[in-house]
């Protein structure tokens, strides 16, 4: 199976539904999103697919799942671009894992054998080499479970009526 990152550049967009979508993940245990693809027209559904933050820090990569559609023509997301005319391609993607901060982040990928990759991608579905898409499940699912493990062993913190 082919992997590809897709890109969010919060210096270009907020993503707004963002907190949202997180919700919605930890509700159903997954979200389901509209992304550009870039230029790339061959990603087939089932594609593996990571979310990576881009242009502002942290960088790295906050999210992972699957491609459910082909990417199709449609609106350019960049309103310069809509006035001349320019389509842009999209597709729908079925995210698992999503998260406002990198679970990989940059530092990470900037150790072998990532460091070979440039991560941080000029557009969306950038395809990831096979090599590295495998290295990149293992450290991913790590990374991943170590994230869990914190969030669920958290400590609560009772409040104790006339307490500090």
């Amino acid at each position: 199976m082919a992997t590809y990152l897709f890109a969010w550049n919060p210096v270009y967009w907020d993503w707004p539904e963002l907190p949202d979508e997180i919700r919605r993940l930890k509700r159903r245990g997954h979200v389901d999103i509209g992304w550009a693809s870039g230029r790339t027209r061959s990603i087939e559904p089932g594609s593996r697919a990571f979310m990576v933050r881009l242009g502002v820090a942290p960088k790295g990569i906050i999210g992972s799942g699957f491609t459910l559609t082909t990417p199709t023509p449609g609106r350019h997301w960049i309103d310069s671009k809509v006035r001349a005319g320019v389509p842009a391609l999209h597709l729908k993607l079925r995210l698992e894992t999503l998260s406002t901060v990198p679970i990989v982040t940059f530092d990470d990928l900037a150790r072998p054998p990532f460091s070979r990759f440039r991560w941080g991608v000029r557009s969306s579905g950038t395809r990831v080499p096979s090599t590295l898409a495998d290295a990149l499940e293992d450290l991913w699912e790590k990374q991943v479970a170590t994230v869990q493990a914190k969030i669920e062993i958290a400590p609560r913190r009772a409040k104790v009526k006339g307490g500090r």
